[in-house]
């Protein structure tokens, strides 16, 4: 390797370590990248930078950087990609074995290329250098570079790219071990939950008073499927259920905390000038939503001789206790307090009265709209009977 080249590796190394390791956003990461390295001279056309995930709909992401266009963001299952693809294809030998390679495009194509390659080619691309990059689990994952320059990447470049890879490592192992907790923050505790978390709430004991619309829903007769049902079966049942509510609740910015069971509890915060009011029209929406939809899926459902799912969801507003409860070792990031107990026995009444969709009467104050009122019920655990409505028909 030339002084040159030595000299260049140890510079770039030193300016990841100082500044890209601290950059949150993946997109600024792979400008910055490309635009040092463009500097020292490499004609870099095309970036990837492509890591395992733990999130559940995805096997795989990867940043694609090119020339001339907007950076993107893609997902991969891993499933639904050719057995035979993957095993010709440089990324897996580099995330699955460990291997860099580089591959001449400006030749005749190969029988043994995998498609990337071919599109690489279709794109104009004359060079393609893919690094594995250990992580300290001893795990790999890849960046790629790819450029147009008709006399491809020099003898330098490349040892530049070779000579780069434990410092590349170690600038995505740290921003890659901050996207894992975030996944597994958003996928186990929630967005808002999750980033609450990662900020340091995870005192037992801390939390605060908030307001916000309490969204209990919940599986009628699961006990009643639990016993027809295979444990595949009920398993999908459940998951179908969820997809329905959850779509739903998100599509409208709210928030869901857990899963109970068969049940799934929610809230929805005012986010705008008009307080209650905005976060209660937000609430309802999805419970519609989530109701047209489920009548729906139940419709596909009994084409195909499958149980139908029947939800009752309640609406509440109210004030709560928002933050971690548990023992010393396993807590949950929740909201607690009476209006949440309300919530619940609230929609335990939506089979009684027939009705989907249940609302507290402050929840229908706020809201403003058109509701029956069903009557006045004592519920367990509530000193005083309270009144419960349904959306018009």
């Amino acid at each position: 390797m030339s002084a040159s080249a030595s000299r260049t590796i140890t510079e770039i190394s030193d300016w990841l370590s100082a500044h890209v390791r601290m950059l949150d956003d993946a997109g600024e990461r792979c400008e910055a990248i490309v635009g040092r390295l463009r500097e020292a001279g490499l004609p870099i056309a095309r970036l990837v930078v492509a890591v395992r995930s733990l999130h559940p709909q995805a096997d795989a992401f990867s940043a694609v950087w090119e020339e001339g266009r907007d950076i993107q963001f893609r997902e991969h299952l891993l499933a639904n990609v050719d057995a035979r693809e993957r095993r010709l294809s440089p990324l897996f030998h580099a995330t699955e074995e460990g291997r860099s390679s580089r591959h001449r495009l400006d030749g005749p194509p190969q029988a043994d290329e995998g498609g990337i390659i071919q599109d690489l080619r279709d794109a104009g691309m004359t060079d393609y250098v893919v690094i594995a990059l250990p992580f300290s689990d001893g795990s790999h994952r890849a960046m790629t570079f790819a450029t147009r320059d008709p006399r491809g990447f020099g003898d330098r470049h490349v040892a530049i790219l070779y000579g780069l890879t434990q410092a590349l490592a170690t600038t995505l192992e740290i921003r890659y071990l901050r996207h894992l907790a975030g996944t597994l923050m958003d996928t186990y505790v929630g967005t808002v939950a999750g980033r609450k978390v990662l900020d340091g709430a995870i005192k037992r004991g801390s939390g605060e008073t908030i307001r916000a619309v309490i969204w209990f829903c919940d599986l009628r007769g699961f006990t009643a499927l639990s016993e027809r049902l295979s444990g595949a079966q009920l398993l999908e049942t459940l998951n179908t259920c969820f997809d329905v509510m959850t779509l739903a609740i998100e599509a409208e910015d709210g928030e869901v905390l857990k899963f109970i069971g068969d049940a799934i509890l929610a809230i929805f915060q005012p986010g705008g000038d008009d307080g209650d009011r905005e976060a209660a029209a937000r609430a309802l929406a999805a419970a519609q939503a989530a109701v047209r939809n489920l009548s729906a899926v139940n419709h596909e459902r009994e084409s195909h001789g499958q149980p139908r799912i029947e939800c009752g969801i309640a609406l509440h507003l109210g004030d709560l206790l928002y933050g971690n409860v548990g023992g010393r070792r396993r807590l949950d990031f929740t909201v607690i307090g009476p209006e949440v107990n309300l919530a619940s026995r609230i929609e335990s009444m939506t089979r009684e009265l027939k009705r989907p969709v249940l609302v507290s009467a402050r929840f229908a104050e706020a809201h403003g709209g058109a509701f029956e009122n069903l009557g006045r019920f004592a519920f367990k655990g509530v000193a005083e009977r309270k009144t419960v409505l349904a959306p018009e028909r």
